[in-house]
């Protein structure tokens, strides 16, 4: 069995999850009869709740108050993306935990000798870890990036004094690093960063047959796509999941923007396609301060079919999604401001940080009676996605399995195959298929490009080995 981080420790702290926290003051006063003191609570005015809230407890059971000081100071961070970055941080701040209390540190154990540090000391034990785990250097290297950002939290904080952290934990260190923009374009680019960050000589290139897009992902081909729309006639996937695979397949949205897309956007998109009958395509935006939502909360332009478009809204209107939005957990009821796609049970497939904020909101005017909120992270859509998978391998047991984060490159690379035949430019296929993705690094879109190529390279190569060793049997 694979060896998880967990298994580097002895120590039992954990994470543990509140559904209801609430910001606020705890103030002291004296009892009228006795000299003790009692502490009284009072929430803070218009501010909600915050649901999914993750707690670090040491071994004891009790609370780690240093670390849980530092998640209740970054709730307030404009930088902090959603509860579910919070959860990782908590994560890997648990393992630092553990680490001290198995070697018996403290995290002020900061004497004069550098690497007697507890930091230094950890990043080392962590780049053993390393060594001789088959784990990651890019989750290592966050867990410890978590532990830099504590430390320089605590401080900005004020937590704790200026003269516990007169040895410093770890060592800033600016370099010069060369990026490329969108255009094209390298540039040199000033970055801090620290000397707990391991270097690692990993190759993190996708195996053959692979894209590297967020994931090490597999494009589908034409025969796989055959037999997933034979399956939609088949009655195989729910409708839900049809839809939600077509929409991937036709924009390239990742899980979390395809589930947390509004009827408002699609009901915009749909009078725009009638506003003009012209218009074959149309644009949604997600991201940002639009309703669903995208990784990194970055601005993303998706482009949808009007005949995608139409099925959508025939979909809204028809009874069985209208019974979905009017169950009682659906938090947003019958409105314009709910999602495309429920469970059977009302409950979203993906919760969006929309749902996290408005909750929070004291005046909401939405369903008061929904249940607390329990954050979804696409576990139901991935559920779905693998019982559509098992009845096509039934009728053709060489279909192979694909994750729903697949339909992305297939997009991608039906995308270049499209356009190649159209004789486009390698340049206009670069452009479309970066902004079509919305890719950051231009190497990601170079590989979308390159793939057929080194695919046929492989097989022309291993074709070519084969053929010599047959050629020595022979002898």
């Amino acid at each position: 069995m694979k060896a998880t981080l967990n298994d580097l420790f002895i120590s039992k702290a954990r994470v543990i999850h509140l559904s209801h926290f609430y910001k606020g003051w705890l103030m002291w006063e004296k009892n009228e009869t006795d000299a003790e003191y009692r502490y009284r609570f009072s929430t803070l005015e218009g501010c909600g709740y915050f649901p999914k809230m993750p707690v670090i407890l040491q071994s004891n059971g009790l609370p780690w108050d240093i670390g849980n000081a530092y998640l209740c100071g970054q709730l307030e961070k404009p930088n902090l993306s959603s509860m579910r970055t919070l959860t990782a941080r908590a994560t890997h701040l648990k393992y630092y935990l553990q680490f001290l209390e198995d070697s018996g540190l403290h995290f002020l154990d900061l004497p004069k000798l550098y690497y007697e540090r507890a930091p230094q000391k950890f990043r080392l034990f962590m780049s053993q870890a390393l060594d001789s785990n088959d784990f990651s250097a890019e989750s290592i290297n966050n867990i410890l990036s978590t532990v830099a950002h504590f430390y320089n939290n605590i401080r900005f904080e004020s937590l704790v004094t200026e003269a516990s952290l007169e040895n410093q934990p770890y060592t800033e260190i600016r370099k010069s690093i060369m990026t490329t923009n969108r255009l094209g374009l390298v540039r040199s680019t000033q970055v801090i960063s620290n000397d707990l960050k391991i270097r690692s000589s990993r190759n993190h290139n996708p195996t053959i047959g692979k894209l590297r897009d967020g994931g090490s992902l597999r494009p589908l081909n034409l025969q796989e796509l055959k037999s997933i729309f034979d399956g939609f006639k088949r009655n195989y996937a729910s409708v839900e999941l049809e839809l939600m695979i077509r929409v991937a397949l036709e924009t390239g949205a990742r899980q979390q923007t395809v589930c947390t897309l509004s009827i408002d956007c699609i009901n915009k998109a749909y009078s725009q396609l009638e506003e003009n009958p012209s218009m074959t395509n149309v644009v949604i935006n997600a991201g940002q301060r639009y309703k669903a939502d995208t990784k990194g909360s970055r601005l993303n332009r998706l482009i949808f079919s009007r005949n995608l478009i139409c099925r959508l809204i025939v979909y809204i209107e028809c009874e069985r999604a209208e019974k979905r939005r009017l169950h009682g957990n659906s938090f947003y009821g019958d409105t314009g401001d709910n999602y495309v796609f429920l469970t059977r049970s009302g409950n979203p497939y993906y919760t969006a940080q929309r749902e996290v904020l408005d909750r929070q909101d004291p005046n909401m005017s939405w369903n008061i009676k929904a249940p607390l909120l329990v954050p979804k992270n696409g576990q139901s859509l991935r559920n779905e996605l693998g019982r559509f998978i098992t009845r096509i391998k039934i009728r053709e047991p060489s279909f192979e399995l694909f994750t729903f984060h697949d339909l992305r490159a297939t997009m991608g690379m039906n995308l270049v195959k499209s356009m190649r035949a159209n004789d486009f430019s390698d340049s206009k296929i670069f452009d479309h298929v970066r902004q079509r993705l919305n890719h950051r690094n231009f190497k990601t879109t170079e590989g979308y490009l390159n793939f057929d190529a080194e695919v046929s390279e492989f097989n022309e190569i291993q074709e070519a080995f084969g053929d010599m060793m047959c050629g020595y049997e022979s002898e």
